[in-house]
């Protein structure tokens, strides 16, 4: 069956009803790739012992002041090492769970039940393929923005679709984000109107998840609740991160259907 392009409305409410069929299927992905990030990153910072430097920084900054410059360099510098290696960890736990996403998703569309193991198994393949056309984005991003700031803001949006792109179309790392830039190209305002709502709405919820755990974590027993409110944490972060993914499959799909004659049989 060939897919049409609908208005933006129809979209919205689409990624909504699919998510609906597809959550239970990303829930597990989802909260280990969240987990194994929360263990590495406590991991990182116990290695390199940024977290005895940070406690510091937040509980006693007047301390601080009777550091001499060279005392503080290297505790920063390590702190700086392990924030960077979490920023990367979480990155690619962001970009493994987009990848799952969008797969259970555009099968879920074209009327296969792709098994969940079949999309992590992708979602692992294509995971370094991401992290390198991602690493060119941000950096082509970065670059705009020290430059004129507009290229780089317009580069983010016309890079939107690679997540997408990398899960479901067999292209190395370039021609992935040359794809997406075609994609986008004469819909930008609108792809980046559609994400900002969806990220909006994925905001909301995250604080609305924080006036839940708030009392968790201080219900009980302190060690009961901090790691119920962690585990809580977790889960919710995770699923929030899919739920982006999907509408933004549900968007990269439409965008192909306007560029394309578009089946159901060959979203995947």
């Amino acid at each position: 069956m060939e897919i049409a392009p609908r208005p933006f409305g129809e979209l919205l409410s689409e990624g909504v009803t699919v998510l609906t069929r597809v959550w239970l299927r990303l829930l597990a992905p989802a909260f280990w790739a969240f987990v194994a990030l929360g263990g590495l990153t406590i991991a990182v910072f116990a290695v390199t012992g940024s977290g005895d430097f940070l406690r510091l920084i937040l509980d006693d900054p007047a301390a601080l002041d009777q550091l001499t410059d060279d005392e503080l360099l290297e505790p920063a510098s390590r702190l700086l090492f392990s924030a960077v290696v979490a920023i990367v960890l979480q990155l690619l736990a962001t970009g493994f769970v987009n990848l799952v996403a969008h797969k259970i998703v555009a099968s879920d569309i074209a009327g296969i039940a792709t098994p969940k193991n079949k999309a992590v198994s992708n979602a692992l393949s294509r995971l370094v393929v991401l992290a390198i056309a991602g690493f060119v984005a941000i950096v082509s991003i970065i670059v705009g923005l020290a430059a004129f700031v507009v290229p780089g803001i317009w580069l983010a949006g016309s890079f939107s679709m690679l997540s997408a792109v990398v899960a479901l179309e067999d292209l190395g790392p370039i021609a992935a984000l040359r794809r997406s830039l075609e994609l986008v190209r004469g819909r930008w305002w609108a792809t980046v109107g559609f994400l900002i709502l969806v990220g909006l709405l994925g905001s909301a919820a995250a604080q609305l998840v924080q006036l839940i755990a708030l009392p968790v974590l201080a219900s009980g027993d302190l060690g009961l609740g901090a790691g119920l409110g962690f585990v809580f944490l977790i889960v919710v972060q995770g699923m929030i991160v899919a739920a982006i993914a999907v509408m933004t499959t549900v968007w990269y799909i439409d965008l192909r259907a306007r560029k394309e004659s578009l089946l159901t049989t060959t979203l995947t």
